[in-house]
């Protein structure tokens, strides 16, 4: 059986604090305060919805 696992990285430098991650994340990955962070990173599916709608591309998703 493979398991595919996600690195979920949230540039704070970057994030503008807009919500739109946790807003459109089906599975709950984030967290707010102040800015995203992930706080649930193993429910990552890697759909990228979170990075198709960060506008400040704050929001990384790497399979590994």
């Amino acid at each position: 059986r493979v398991y595919e696992y996600y690195l979920v990285y949230v540039d704070q430098d970057r994030c503008d604090g807009c919500e739109e991650c946790l807003k459109f994340c089906p599975v709950d990955v984030f967290d707010f305060m102040i800015k995203a962070y992930p706080a649930r990173p193993q429910n990552c599916l890697g759909c990228k919805t979170c990075e198709a709608v960060c506008r400040s591309k704050a929001v990384i998703i790497t399979e590994i």
